[in-house]
C-alpha cells in the first residue's frame, strides 16, 4: 500500500512536470542555417564556426560574407556585451577572436586556404579564403563539435607530459599543475574574486539575464546558459527548471551556491592553463584565437576545459597575477583543466540562427 502511494505521488509529479513543459530531455535548438544569398556549404561552415566559445554564451559577434571576393569580415556586436563582468569589453574581443579562429578552422576543414588580418583597433577580423581542392577534414569538424565547457569536478591526475609540452608551442600559454605554487596562487585569487562577484548585485543580475529556465526558453532565444551547459541533466534538470527562476537566480542563496561550486571546481582539477597577451583590443582578439587552439588541443586529448574568469575580470588582480606568476604579459584567460572520471562531455550546441548575425554582401 505504501509503495502504491509513493508511486502515485511520483506519477503525479511527473505529470505536472510534463504539463508545465519542464523536461529533463536533451534540448534540441535546431539552429536555422538559411541565410539569403548563402550557399549550403558555406552555411554549414558558418554553423560549425559558430560553435566557438563566448562569455555567458552571448555570441557577441557579427559576420559579413562577400562570396564573389572570397572574403569574410567579422566584427563585434556591441548590443550583446556584459557590462557588469566585462566593463572593459575585454572578453567581448576575446570571444570575437575565438569565433574568428573558429571560422578559419572551419573553412580550412572544408578545403579552403585562408589568410586573415586583424584591424589595428581590433574591431574587425578580415578572412580571405579560396578553395584548394582538398577533401573535407571530418576529424577537425568533429573536434569543433566536441568542444565544450565542463563544470564538473575533474580528477587530480597529472596531465600527460606530452600534452603539457605541446602547450608550449601555443603563444602566451603557460600551464600550472596542481602541485605548483602558481596553481595555489591562481586558486586563491580566483576564489577571492568569486567572493567579490558573489556580493555584487549587478553581476548577479547580469548572470540571471543570461541563464535559461526551460527548454522552450532555450529553443526560443538560442543563446545563454542552459541547464546542460551547467552539467545539469535528467531529473535534476527538471527540478532545476521547476524551482529556479530569474528572480531567485539574483538572490543570496544562488550566489552562495555559485561560490561553493567554485571552491569545489578549483579543488577538483589537474591544474590551470593561463593564456596571456597585451592589454589592447587587438591583442584580446589574438588571445581569443589562441584560446581556440588550446581548447581544441585539449579536446583532441580528451581533456576537459572550464574557463574560470573571475580573477582576470579584475584589472588589479590581472596585474598581480602577471607579477606573481612571472608572465611576460597580463593573463587574459584562465582555464581549469583535467580528465574526467566518466564520459567525456559534449557541446549542447545552443546557437542562434545564422541569419541573426550573418549577412551576405553581393
Amino acid at each position: 500500500m505504501k509503495f502504491k502511494i509513493i508511486w502515485c505521488l511520483v506519477s503525479i509529479f511527473l505529470i505536472v512536470l510534463l504539463y508545465l513543459g519542464i523536461s529533463g530531455r536533451q534540448v534540441d535548438v535546431n539552429t536555422d542555417m538559411v541565410v539569403d544569398g548563402l550557399d549550403n556549404e558555406t552555411a554549414q561552415i558558418m554553423y560549425y564556426a559558430g560553435l566557438a566559445p563566448s562569455s555567458h554564451n552571448a555570441q557577441m559577434w557579427r559576420a559579413k560574407i562577400y562570396p564573389a571576393e572570397g572574403k569574410l569580415v567579422i566584427s563585434v556586436d556591441e548590443t550583446r556585451t556584459l557590462p557588469a563582468v566585462d566593463p572593459e569589453k575585454r572578453e567581448m574581443y576575446i570571444s570575437m577572436g575565438a569565433y574568428a579562429r573558429s571560422c578559419i578552422l572551419a573553412l580550412e576543414a572544408y578545403g579552403y586556404n585562408t589568410s586573415h588580418h586583424i584591424s589595428d583597433n581590433g574591431t574587425t577580423v578580415t578572412i580571405n579564403y579560396k578553395k584548394n581542392g582538398m577533401a573535407t577534414d571530418d576529424g577537425l569538424i568533429t573536434l569543433m563539435k566536441r568542444r565544450h565547457s565542463d563544470k564538473r569536478e575533474y580528477m587530480s591526475t597529472p596531465l600527460p607530459e606530452l600534452f603539457q609540452e605541446g602547450l608550449n608551442g601555443i603563444h602566451g600559454t603557460v600551464y600550472f599543475a596542481q602541485s605548483s605554487d602558481g596553481y595555489e596562487f591562481i586558486k586563491k585569487e580566483t576564489l577571492a574574486a568569486a567572493a567579490e562577484q558573489q556580493n555584487d548585485q549587478s553581476v548577479r543580475n547580469e548572470l540571471a539575464e543570461w541563464l535559461r529556465f526551460s527548454n522552450s526558453e532555450v529553443t526560443r532565444k538560442k543563446d545563454g546558459i542552459s541547464a546542460e551547459q551547467m552539467n545539469i541533466t535528467g531529473i535534476k534538470k527538471s527540478l532545476y527548471y521547476l524551482f529556479m527562476s530569474r528572480e531567485s537566480a539574483k538572490g543570496d542563496a544562488f550566489a552562495r551556491k555559485g561560490y561553493d561550486m567554485a571552491v569545489e571546481q578549483t579543488d577538483g582539477c589537474a591544474g590551470f592553463i593561463v593564456i596571456s597577451d597585451n592589454d589592447t583590443p587587438r591583442d584580446y582578439v589574438n588571445a581569443g584565437m589562441h584560446l581556440m587552439e588550446v581548447w581544441l588541443y585539449a579536446v583532441r586529448n580528451n581533456i576537459e576545459v572550464h574557463p574560470m574568469s573571475y580573477a582576470v575580470e579584475n584589472p588589479s588582480r590581472r596585474i598581480e597575477l602577471q607579477r606573481s606568476l612571472k608572465l611576460l604579459n597580463p593573463p587574459q584567460m584562465i582555464l581549469r583543466v583535467g580528465m574526467i572520471d566518466g564520459v567525456y562531455g559534449e557541446n549542447a550546441q545552443v546557437r542562434r540562427d545564422l541569419k541573426d548575425y550573418i549577412t551576405v554582401e553581393k
